[in-house]
C-alpha cells in the first residue's frame, strides 16, 4: 500500500489543519506517517472475504503440519529448544508469505485481539476463525496421512500432569496474551517507520513463549493449533485449557494496551495564520 505524496506547506497568510499523526510535531512526512497510521488500522485483504479465508485456511494447515511434523519426527526426539525455535521460523515463514493477502494470523487468539482492536468487523474475524479451523484440520489429517496416527497423538497438546487445570488456563491466558500484546505493538502507529522485518518479529516471539511455556502446556496460545491434532487423534483431555485461556487472555492483554497505551487521536488543530 504506496503512502501518498507529502502534504503541500502552507504558503503565507494560509490557515491549514492539522491533524495527529504519531510523530512528535507535524510537517514533512507527516502525510505519510498519517497514511501509515490508517494501513495499520486497516486489516489486509479488505472485504474479499473468499481470499482471506482461503489464505487463512492454508497458512493454519501448513502451521500445523509444519511445525508438528518437527515436534513429531521419527529419527529422533525434538528438544525444547528445537521445538520453538522450528515453531518461531514456521511462523515467521507464514507471516512472510501471506501477511498481505490476509494478515497471516493463523490464530483466533489473534483475530480475537484484531477485532478488539477495531482491525476487522466481526463477519470477517468469525469468516477467518472458521477458516483457520477447517484449516488446522486439513493440517492435522495430512500429518496423520505422512506419519501416521501415533504422530497426530503426539502432537496434541495436554496441559502437564503435574498442573491442574486453572493453573493451564492461566498460563495460556498469559502467553496468549503476550502474543496479542506483541500484534498490537505491531499494529501501533508509532512502530510504522521501524525498518525490522516484522514476520520476525512475531517469530521470535512465538519462540520465545513456545520455550517458556512448552513444557507445561505446550504452549499452543492457539486454539486452532490444538483443535487439529485434538480431532484427528481423538485427544480431548483439558481441550477446554486451549479455548478459554489464548481466548481470555488476548481480550483482557489487547483491552488494556487499546485503552491505556494506544494514544487516543487528537481533534484537528488549526495553525495561526503567518503574517
Amino acid at each position: 500500500m504506496a503512502a501518498p505524496a507529502h502534504d503541500d506547506p502552507p504558503g503565507p497568510h494560509s490557515v491549514t489543519t492539522m491533524h495527529w499523526c504519531g510523530c512528535e510535531a507535524c510537517g514533512p512526512g507527516c502525510g505519510e506517517a498519517r497514511a501509515a497510521e490508517r494501513a495499520r488500522d486497516e486489516a489486509p485483504g479488505g472485504d474479499d472475504y473468499w481470499r482471506v479465508a482461503l489464505a487463512e485456511c492454508a497458512a493454519t494447515a501448513l502451521l500445523v503440519l509444519l511445525t508438528c511434523t518437527a515436534t513429531c519426527a521419527p529419527s529422533a526426539a525434538a528438544s525444547p529448544l528445537q521445538r520453538s525455535v522450528a515453531s518461531g521460523f514456521v511462523v515467521a515463514l507464514l507471516v512472510q508469505c501471506l501477511a498481505h493477502v490476509s494478515g497471516a494470523q493463523m490464530n483466533p487468539t489473534v483475530t480475537l485481539a484484531a477485532l478488539v482492536w477495531g482491525r476487522m468487523s466481526r463477519r470477517r474475524a468469525a469468516c477467518e476463525a472458521l477458516a483457520q479451523l477447517a484449516g488446522a484440520a486439513l493440517g492435522a489429517a495430512a500429518l496423520r496421512t505422512l506419519l501416521g496416527l501415533p504422530a497426530a497423538e503426539t502432537c496434541a497438546t495436554v496441559p502437564a500432569a503435574y498442573i491442574g487445570p486453572f493453573q493451564a488456563v492461566a498460563l495460556e491466558a498469559t502467553l496468549g496474551g503476550c502474543l496479542a500484546l506483541a500484534n498490537c505493538a505491531a499494529w501501533d502507529a508509532r512502530t510504522a517507520t521501524l525498518k525490522d522485518s516484522w514476520p520476525l518479529r512475531i517469530g521470535v516471539s512465538v519462540a520465545g513463549l513456545s520455550l517458556v511455556g512448552g513444557e507445561l502446556t505446550g504452549a499452543s496460545m492457539n486454539p486452532a493449533r490444538s483443535f487439529g491434532p485434538a480431532l484427528w487423534s481423538s485427544t480431548w483431555t483439558s481441550h477446554w485449557v486451549y479455548w478459554v485461556g489464548p481466548l481470555g487472555g488476548s481480550v483482557l492483554f489487547t483491552s488494556v494496551y487499546v485503552r491505556v497505551w494506544r494514544p487516543a487521536a487528537a481533534p484537528p488543530r488549526k495553525l495561526p495564520a503567518q503574517p
